[in-house]
């Protein structure tokens, strides 16, 4: 079978929102029983290995983000545009798995001394649900794992962490003409807010210089509340998010400020929704790395599911990366580097 006939099967099903999910998982536990690859656990993930001792996995998730209307091509269609393999999915991720599993295709796996392991995950794009239920079973993810996101087939060997919050003010809907003092909940957000964003200059004199922004910034994501112009509100909802650069101590001081915030402006709920500590690999091996994909390593762009795992770790996939894009693309030329990487490495390790 052809890498983009492999592409193709996994566009063509429709993983918004892990909505056929389940046609997934079982597409590809068919193909990797075929190569010899016993399942080692089954529900919304799938967990399958080929090999004594794996030391090796490859990770994906299979969920992709929702499709607007104005893409040009059909999104869950593969289209082949010269070099360009477009469809939702193509870059994140479903590009990167079809790159491993054509890879195992094309090897002798019967050569393999340490065995190889594969782990495919749901909701990646919304909550890593998918992950955090294989660390909450004790997956095993190996000694060395490759998580196959969309990098132009760099080396990541890191990337930042994330603390995202969900945060409620209440206060007295009242007409706008006679407001109560301190019982607005917008009012008291942007106060709140306001004392928030002076961690800014903080953040900026404490740079971690490999990544493109080096420090801990903040994204007021979601503010709603209110209901018309004349009237005070009495709720407001803020979603907001921390990219951290360094390590737990950034998101343990965050936490406490925050903390000292609700303190202060006392009708303030919050609950933290995500917390991810930064990681960076500087394991010997990413020299090797470098070498067999000509380009040198650096951190990743966003947070993926590597953040969850304590293992040795490499991001790498094909590209250009355009995930989340209108008319998601990756080049053939890529993913055909991306497979010839992943062969080199399996047979540096597993061999």
């Amino acid at each position: 079978m052809k890498i983009e006939d492999i592409l193709s099967n996994l566009v063509e099903i429709n993983t918004v929102k892990d909505k056929d999910n389940k046609k997934i998982i079982d597409y590809i536990e068919d193909y990797l029983k075929k190569l010899g690859f016993i399942t080692e656990y089954k529900t919304k993930c799938l967990v399958m290995s080929i090999g004594k001792n794996p030391i090796l996995s490859f990770i994906g998730h299979t969920d992709v983000v929702s499709v607007t209307s104005n893409w040009n091509y059909p999104p869950f269609q593969l289209t082949k545009k010269q070099d360009k393999l477009i469809g939702r999915g193509t870059s994140d991720m479903k590009g990167g798995i079809a790159a491993f599993l054509y890879s195992l295709s094309k090897i002798d796996l019967k050569r393999v001394r340490n065995g190889i392991r594969i782990c495919l995950t749901y909701d990646e794009e919304l909550d890593f649900r998918g992950i955090k239920e294989l660390v909450n079973k004790n997956i095993d993810f190996c000694k060395y794992s490759i998580i196959a996101e969309p990098t132009d087939n760099y080396p990541c060997i890191g990337s930042k962490g994330l603390l995202e919050y969900e945060l409620i003010f209440r206060g007295i809907a009242v007409h706008s003409s006679t407001p109560i003092v301190n019982e607005s909940s917008n009012e008291n957000s942007i106060k709140f807010l306001s004392d928030l964003l002076k961690l800014e200059n903080k953040f900026k004199k404490e740079k971690c210089d490999i990544f493109e922004v080096p420090y801990n910034t903040i994204n007021i994501g979601v503010i709603k509340g209110g209901t018309n112009i004349c009237t005070t509100s009495d709720y407001t909802k803020v979603l907001l998010g921390f990219r951290i650069t360094k390590n737990k101590e950034d998101i343990n001081y965050i936490k406490k400020y925050i903390e000292k915030l609700s303190k202060k402006y006392n009708k303030v709920e919050y609950k933290i929704k995500n917390e991810i500590v930064p990681f960076y690999n500087e394991d010997s091996i990413i020299n090797y790395y470098e070498k067999v994909a000509n380009k040198k390593r650096k951190p990743f762009f966003g947070v993926s599911e590597a953040s969850f795992l304590d293992n040795n770790r490499l991001i790498l996939g094909p590209g250009p990366i355009t995930a989340h894009e209108i008319d998601e693309y990756i080049t053939k030329t890529s993913l055909m580097e991306t497979v010839d990487i992943y062969i080199k490495i399996i047979k540096k390790i597993c061999y």
